[in-house]
């Protein structure tokens, strides 16, 4: 099985735990890891190396030159380096013909063995439909019934990828119709790829709105389908997908039902110590004040 991940300094702890969670349930030999990246900091660098070699059989760090992206837009809270998904084809090397891509922000929740062994049949990719189907087909200018796909897991056919120049025709998209460009790659290689990617389970790229956490979406058991249901109940990789403190479990304010997941996962990791974002900052006094209510609650327990 061949995993590759891209990130950027501000991912790399996050990136760290997702891998953790990949190999308590991929435990198996044969496993390669790829990390596409940027110019990085050189102690967070080490650290990350540091704690991949620790449990990966096998990983391998790729630096690309971000300058190869210049034109591709990006705003928010995105940089360039969500871009390096469409360097693939040029930065791995080029004996591999299939890849499985993994985005940072997800945990991996059961094997991906069945994942790997699916069938490509000559498609360029297989991925999951996102839940928005209406609004991305629309925006993109996509037929419905060919699909929008999310592409935080991508089951990748890299000899296609070869062949359709996704660099180059995915500049040209970006320059020709920036109007839109919102989620930037994904809609690039939505593009590219219209009509001719497979579709995977959604067990393989939960998302957020299976626990009720986009509000224009109704999570209850019934209007969910079966095999939605299904993804949220026993899901193989579950995606913190989309921006905001809510959804994000690094973040103090995450109600995401299964954030206990990446933060027992980052406490494996040279990260450990490092608070919540948005984590309110304790006065001396109130650090003391909780203090002795532990300790209180501790003697009554």
């Amino acid at each position: 099985m061949i995993i590759v991940c891209t990130t950027d300094d501000n991912y790399l702890r996050h990136c760290a735990a997702m891998l953790r969670t990949f190999r308590d349930h991929n435990p198996e030999p044969d496993i390669s890891v790829y990390i596409v990246h940027g110019e990085l900091d050189p102690g967070e660098r080490a650290r990350f190396v540091a704690c991949l070699g620790e449990f990966l059989p096998s990983f391998s760090m790729l630096q690309v030159d971000p300058a190869l992206l210049e034109g591709f837009p990006v705003f928010g809270h995105i940089t360039v380096a969500t871009y390096f998904r469409l360097l693939f084809p040029a930065a791995l090397p080029h004996a591999i013909r299939k890849v499985l891509f993994l985005d940072a922000d997800m945990v991996i929740a059961d094997s991906l063995r069945p994942l790997w062994n699916a069938s490509l049949d000559n498609a360029p990719v297989a991925a999951v439909l996102d839940h928005s189907q209406g609004l991305h087909c629309g925006r993109m200018g996509i037929p419905l019934d060919m699909g929008y796909f999310n592409a935080g897991v991508l089951l990748i056919n890299l000899e296609q990828w070869r062949r359709a120049e996704v660099m180059r025709d995915g500049l040209a998209f970006a320059r020709d119709n920036p109007e839109k460009i919102v989620h930037w790659d994904q809609d690039v290689l939505n593009h590219l790829f219209k009509g001719r990617w497979l579709r995977l389970s959604e067990r393989f790229n939960a998302c957020p709105h299976l626990w009720g956490l986009n509000p224009s979406i109704d999570a209850s058991d019934q209007a969910l389908s079966m095999a939605e249901r299904q993804a949220r109940d026993t899901p193989a990789i579950i995606h913190f997908a989309g921006g905001g403190g809510l959804v994000k479990p690094w973040n103090y304010n995450c109600v995401h039902p299964m954030r206990h997941l990446y933060r027992q996962a980052v406490a494996r990791t040279p990260w450990a110590s490092l608070p919540l974002e948005s984590q309110p900052v304790l006065t001396w006094t109130q650090r003391l004040k909780a203090s002795l209510r532990s300790m209180r609650d501790r003697v009554m327990a």
